[in-house]
């Protein structure tokens, strides 16, 4: 990212926001070449192209960080008996329909098919005991996200208004999404017209606007259900009684901040920064250990103010 020599993903161990980073990052410089701004045949086959990659790192990423945070949930202190309804039905019946689904689209991989059907197996069999569920509970049943399937998602982690929380994180951390649930409308809508009409047109004013706004969508989603698994993975009585459990005041940002080769750690709604550290690394360390355990998300910026990783040090 311009302004910096981070190397994106390199903060913490979700190999999920890694790969989001990295691909936005390739996305954000081929949007840049000659190429792609062309106004002939050639620059408007790429913009569709970029289109579609787009819509599918966010989709991906949301995917893969649900394994991740299956993972951490797993290894916690909760029992499925614990689980609200809702809850309990989105690991069983609604699990099945997810993983039906999946299977369709599904190769004919022999070896694949038995550990699909296993692990889904494995995930049914724990309703009795301590929790063991699958990701497929959170993902969809259609071969694309849709904004209802994010928005599902994000409610089973008992986020109160998904889309006024995207917003107002976005917001804290200075930049701006004004309405969430349009942008990714809109996002899965230009998607589908480039993935199925070879002639459809994508303006360069749009594909300049996707890099950002897949960011923002991804990393709301991330920092919400981020907090949220750390409390399925307490076994919180107070989240599981409370279906509108996160809101962005759950939450405190503690900011690594890049200043003229230096590095700042600022706590949220503070002026002057706690420490300075030329080295980048430590910098970012320092700001994650002091974070742990304060329900503080940690958010590396350049100068710029642009977010160039983040993490939830309970659910790294």
């Amino acid at each position: 990212m311009k302004g910096s020599n981070w190397q994106l993903g390199q903060t913490v161990a979700s190999k999920a926001r890694e790969s989001f980073l990295v691909g936005l990052e390739a996305l954000r410089q081929s949007i840049d070449t000659e190429l792609v701004k062309g106004s002939d045949t050639i620059g408007s086959f790429l913009r569709r192209g970029l289109t579609i990659i787009s819509y599918n790192l966010l989709e991906a990423f949301v995917a893969e960080r649900l394994v991740e945070i299956a993972t951490h949930v797993n290894a916690g202190f909760g029992h499925f008996s614990d689980l609200p309804d809702r809850m309990k039905r989105a690991a069983t019946q609604e699990l099945l329909k997810v993983a039906n689904s999946q299977l369709q689209w599904s190769g004919d991989d022999l070896s694949s098919i038995v550990d699909f059907a296993t692990s889904v197996g494995e995930s049914l069999a724990a309703s009795s005991g301590a929790l063991r569920l699958s990701p497929l509970m959170w993902q969809w049943t259609g071969s694309n996200m849709s904004s209802e399937d994010f928005h599902r998602a994000l409610r089973l982690f008992h986020v109160k208004d998904p889309w006024d929380t995207i917003k107002q994180l976005a917001a804290r951390i200075g930049a701006s999404l004004p309405d969430p649930k349009s942008t990714l409308v809109g996002l899965a809508r230009e998607r589908n017209k480039c993935a199925h009409q070879s002639s459809y047109s994508v303006s360069n004013l749009f594909i300049r606007a996707v890099p950002n706004q897949v960011l923002l969508l991804g990393l709301g989603a991330d920092m919400s259900i981020s907090v949220s698994a750390n409390r399925i993975h307490q076994a919180d009585p107070a989240f599981y009684g409370d279906e509108k459990w996160f809101h962005p005041g759950r939450v405190r940002f503690r900011f690594v901040s890049e200043r003229k080769g230096k590095w700042a750690e600022i706590v949220e709604g503070r002026a002057r920064a706690i420490r300075v550290s030329a080295d980048r690394d430590a910098a970012v360390k320092d700001a994650i250990d002091a974070a742990r355990g304060k329900s503080e998300i940690v958010v590396i910026q350049n100068t710029a103010r642009q977010t160039l990783d983040w993490t939830h040090p309970e659910v790294p």
